[in-house]
């Protein structure tokens, strides 16, 4: 089995208003795949009230309309993550617009839903008798995501990243699914460098029995290591996700076609509060993103790095890192792959005591 997984993905922003948003040799790819898995970190719909307690604070609201759903199915894809910061910023009305949608697309979910019970519930493939269940997490009460909607027993909301929680989640799955592959939204905004304690959580998923661990949110690439046997890519960064229009406070703004686009002015920072319609457009470093082929073969699972890049155009296709991002993401995959070693190297000198004590 072959999977094709991602990172983050919006699938409105700029993109209704070009004819083209992936190039044919990257989309061809992806549809040679088994399965392909990303993350949705946009709500869906049009009408809706913008989330209140966002509204409140940084105004920092991302949606598309359901008409831009089509691009993920265009691309094939089969499970979304719907555990990330932005998935009810058109509130419980957009959320369960969400979810109608992908239904009605045939595309499956996880790490969100109308009460705790669905947004735990994993997304599961099969293929050749062997089957893959996915998990979604979004972490909370965090500096470097702000405000996030967790669900309840009777209120809707995203899947919390408790460790607890998901050990548990784990070893259920692990119970009736053959592999496990989890998918957080984690870590620090704009920055190669995992976060401690993400590197810790991982640790603890892979002791409960992760297959893989697939991370999002940094929308930056963050290294991709190996750690006893199970993949781990603490970020993947943005696959589609394009530049896009805002207006007063922030919230994201799809003009008439009427509008006079191209004298709007453009910006590369998340600026607030934006006081006059505006393109924001990504930083360079965010305009790269990190796909993971996983491979199933019987007991054993790999992983293969694709590199994509959106380019100005906002056309996602295959890309090349720049020699600065290979540096830095090198420097921490050493650091990880140290650390790793460093405590393998204690294990062994502990064993020998033992052995020597005897």
């Amino acid at each position: 089995m072959r999977l094709f997984v991602c990172g983050d993905i919006m699938p409105g922003g700029i993109l209704p208003y070009q004819e083209k948003y992936i190039d044919e040799t990257l989309k061809n790819e992806m549809l040679q795949y088994d399965f392909r898995i990303g993350t949705l970190e946009s709500a869906i719909g049009e009408g809706y009230e913008f989330d209140e307690v966002k509204m409140k604070g940084r105004a920092n609201i991302i949606y598309a309309r359901n008409e831009d759903m089509i691009r993920l199915k265009e691309m094939g894809f089969d499970v979304v993550s719907l555990a990330n910061n932005h998935i009810c910023d058109l509130g419980d009305g957009g959320l369960e617009n969400t979810i109608a949608q992908l239904k009605q697309l045939g595309i499956q979910y996880c790490g969100a839903g109308m009460n705790i019970e669905e947004a735990s519930r994993p997304a599961v493939v099969s293929k050749d008798g062997i089957t893959v269940a996915f998990l979604a997490y979004c972490i909370y009460d965090s500096p470097w995501l702000g405000y996030v909607k967790m669900a309840g027993e009777n209120t809707p909301g995203v899947c919390p990243l408790e460790i607890t929680k998901v050990i548990d989640d784990i070893r259920q799955a692990k119970n009736k699914y053959d592999k496990v592959v989890v998918l957080p939204h984690w870590g620090k905004e704009y920055s190669y460098v995992p976060l401690p304690e993400t590197i810790e959580m991982t640790k603890q998923m892979i002791a409960a029995g992760a297959d893989a661990v697939m991370a999002s949110h940094p929308h930056i690439i963050q290294p991709l290591v190996v750690k006893e046997g199970v993949p781990v890519c603490y970020s993947m960064g943005n696959f589609l996700f394009p530049d896009f229009y805002m207006v007063p406070p922030r919230p994201v703004w799809y003009p008439n076609r009427s509008e006079d686009l191209f004298h709007i002015p453009e910006v590369e920072s998340y600026i607030f509060p934006v006081e006059r319609p505006v393109l924001r457009r990504w930083e360079p470093f965010s305009r790269y993103g990190r796909a993971v082929e996983l491979t199933i073969e019987g007991s054993k699972i790999t992983a293969k790095s694709i590199i994509t890049h959106l380019s100005l155009d906002n056309i996602v296709s295959h890309g090349v890192l720049e020699f600065g991002m290979r540096y830095h993401l090198w420097k921490e995959s050493f650091k990880i792959n140290s650390n790793l070693f460093k405590t393998m190297l204690m294990g062994l000198r502990k064993a020998k005591k033992k052995l020597v004590s005897k």
